[in-house]
Parts: structure tokens; sequence; C-alpha cells
């Protein structure tokens, strides 16, 4: 698993403002360097780091999926490996998930929530 992006959404999570992100900055942010506009194969890779994370946080005291916070540019969406993986993790089937737009936004304040608590933050991170 990478630490480094974890620790970074985790961080996220406790801003006050700006809580989430684009896969290109926090490639940037992360000194990744991965190209998600051309380069597919860079794009699957940050998929699989955030998918780690996001298994490692729910199979571990079933902690929201941090890789929520990551959102397309184009459009401030999930994108489909998102709800693929909470299909896997057996949160539903992932074009429902994804057309209802609801269980995306619930991930995301889950998130803040659970790590803008501090006893959480010290606790977990």
């Amino acid at each position: 698993m990478n630490i480094k992006v974890r620790n970074y959404l985790i961080e996220l999570a406790r801003q006050k403002v700006n809580q989430t992100v684009t896969y290109q900055k926090l490639s940037d942010d992360c000194g990744l360097n991965f190209n998600m506009r051309e380069n597919p194969y860079d794009r699957k890779m940050l998929g699989e780091i955030l998918g780690d994370i996001s298994v490692y946080e729910f199979e571990n005291y079933e902690r929201p999926l941090l890789s929520a916070l990551v959102l397309r540019a184009g459009d401030n969406y999930e994108g489909d490996g998102f709800y693929k993986l909470a299909e896997n993790l057996g949160f539903g089937k992932w074009q429902k998930l994804k057309n209802d737009a609801v269980f995306e936004a619930i991930q995301i304040r889950e998130c803040i929530k659970f790590w803008s608590n501090d006893k959480n933050y010290y606790d977990y991170k």
C-alpha cells in the first residue's frame, strides 16, 4: 500500500475546505509522476494504488473508502473503478451505485467525518 498517498488523503479529509482532489493533482502532489490525461497505464496504476488503500480501509474496521475523495477533473465524479471496487466490497452493483450518486456523496461525507475526528485520526493514521 502507498502510505504517502494514504496519508495525503487523510490530511485532505481533515481540511476545512477543498476536501477532494483530482487524479492528476493527487499524482503531482504525491510525486507519482503519472500523466492521467495521456497515459492509460498511469491511470491504471493510480487506480490500483487507490484501490489498495480503500480495500485496506474497508477491511480494517470498515472505515470509509478514502478513494472517494479523488475525482475526475472534467466532471468532478468518481471513476468507474471506484464503483467497481465498491461492488467487489459488497456495496451493490457498480452501475446502480454510479447512477444513484448518493453512494459517492455518502462516502465523501463519511471520510471527512471519520478523519476529522481527532481520536480516529490519532488511532488509525
